[in-house]
């Protein structure tokens, strides 16, 4: 007797669409209708992938790009961190970009000219000198190491001198004179040109004899200056140039009180001390800036 179960074949046959399928009988209406849903749907999910591989591939793209700047930004995170090491840590870097830029604003303040400086800027945290807190490390006026560099001139707070038998009452008063005058410098560091006004107003009154005394009639020009009163200015300068020829500020007294002469308007005195300033201290710093002027006068 013959087996009723299909054939191998007669199965491949069913399964090869929907219209051999409906002549064969071997399938009801709702198994095609079920296949070609079926169908339709992994053609939707094809479309859909084909779809997503672009996005996929710009994905992939940006995510690559994100790396590369990250790790540019690591490489910079890792130079700022081997600078601040060779700094002394971030507290000694922070300490240079103070300095440097107190040095920048000595010299904007020093010889007239503007430097594009942020006035309103404020020292970042962790600024100063040991021993003195708040001011920046000297710069003297000597001669700039390059030609045509002028050096930058910061007040400098006055050190203790040596250890030296004197009376009592003669200590005491070099010590309170030097804390004067120093009590000026960081006033004037720190752009309270009124208060630097008055301690050095106060230290040129009561100590004309102290070895800082030209000095002091610089920065009370300088503080006189800063606030605007040029003709002030002008006679305090007028002090070193007269009375103190040989002090080191005598080049800067003389650029500075022809500047203010230029400011109240007087010109051809402004031209007179220029001239003098070049024919006496010729290769001062100061002197390069006086014959910039006069060009421009």
């Amino acid at each position: 007797m013959k087996s009723l179960r299909p054939s191998h074949s007669l199965v491949s046959v069913c399964l090869l669409g929907g219209g051999l399928l409906l002549l064969s009988g071997c399938a009801s209406q709702s198994d095609v209708n079920a296949l070609q849903s079926r169908i339709r749907m992994q053609e939707q999910q094809i479309a859909m992938l084909s779809n997503m591989q672009p996005a996929q591939a710009d994905t992939w793209a940006q995510v690559q790009q994100l790396r590369q700047e990250m790790a540019a930004v690591k490489g910079e995170i890792d130079n700022f961190n081997n600078a601040a090491a060779a700094s002394g840590g971030l507290t000694g870097l922070v300490d240079r970009v103070n300095r440097h830029h107190q040095a920048l604003q000595a010299i904007g303040t020093q010889f007239a000219m503007d430097l594009q400086l942020d006035p309103t800027a404020n020292p970042l945290p962790g600024a100063g000198t040991p021993g003195i807190p708040g001011v920046p490390v000297p710069v003297t006026s000597a001669q700039p190491a390059q030609p045509g560099v002028p050096p930058a001139i910061t007040p400098q707070p006055a050190q203790p001198a040596q250890p030296v038998p004197q009376p009592a009452p003669q200590a005491v008063n070099q010590d309170t004179a030097t804390v004067l005058y120093e009590s000026g410098v960081n006033s004037f560091n720190s752009r309270k040109y009124k208060e630097a006004l008055n301690a050095f107003t106060d230290f040129t009154t009561t100590y004309p004899k102290n070895k800082l005394i030209s000095n002091a009639w610089f920065w009370k020009g300088e503080s006189n200056f800063a606030l605007g009163q040029y003709s002030a200015a002008a006679l305090d300068y007028e002090k070193v140039i007269s009375q103190y020829p040989k002090s080191a500020k005598a080049p800067s007294c003389y650029l500075k009180q022809a500047i203010s002469f230029q400011r109240i308007g007087n010109k051809d005195a402004a031209k007179v001390r220029l001239n003098e300033l070049v024919k006496k201290f010729p290769k001062a710093a100061e002197a390069t800036r006086a014959k910039q002027l006069l060009k421009s006068m």
